[in-house]
């Protein structure tokens, strides 16, 4: 018997599709720190900055990226991989995220999956993450992440999401 490709997956951008009507450069504003010698995310200090996320995650604001779930669905249909959800989501979308999965019954595809409940810094989650699960391929959507992890993790694919389809049709 064969061992499982172990396939981890960010969940916003990935799985999720992000806010409607709200652009590129605003979002980036919003989740990323400007510092220009390091990656660096910003967490919403105060409560209303969370109330609005949590408000901008529901279900109803977040379909699911079609051509990802259709995927995602031929892998866990193969029964040759097993799949994980590895989200930087910090611990106040916990709630949401769950409320997410049951609204698209989606849950069942995925081995597990995790959020980032400590609400460290996300490129590090990942890569703790990464390294906890042994994966053997990661798919993000965010290219500064990806190149540090690729930085530190020498044994895993890392993927842009963009790739995905090739990527996974080459295999």
């Amino acid at each position: 018997m064969s061992k499982k490709v172990r396939i981890g997956f960010d969940l916003d951008g990935v799985i999720i599709d992000k806010p409607p009507f709200i652009p590129h450069s605003i979002m980036e504003k919003l989740v990323r720190e400007h510092d220009h010698k390091k990656l660096s995310y910003r967490y919403p200090t105060s409560s209303f900055e969370r109330k609005i996320r949590f408000w901008s995650h529901h279900p109803l604001l977040r379909p699911p990226i079609k051509k990802n779930i259709r995927l995602i669905k031929e892998l866990y249909k193969s029964k040759n991989y097993k799949l994980f959800v590895v989200s930087s989501r910090y611990s106040f979308l916990e709630e949401r995220t769950r409320q997410w999965f049951r609204f698209y019954k989606l849950r069942k595809f995925f081995e597990k999956v995790y959020i980032n409940l400590e609400d460290a810094q996300p490129h590090l989650f990942k890569e703790e993450m990464i390294k906890r699960l042994k994966l053997d391929v990661f798919i993000d959507d965010d290219l500064p992440l990806l190149d540090y992890l690729r930085k530190q993790l020498k044994n895993v694919d890392l993927v842009y999401v963009e790739d995905q389809k090739k990527y996974l049709n080459s295999k």
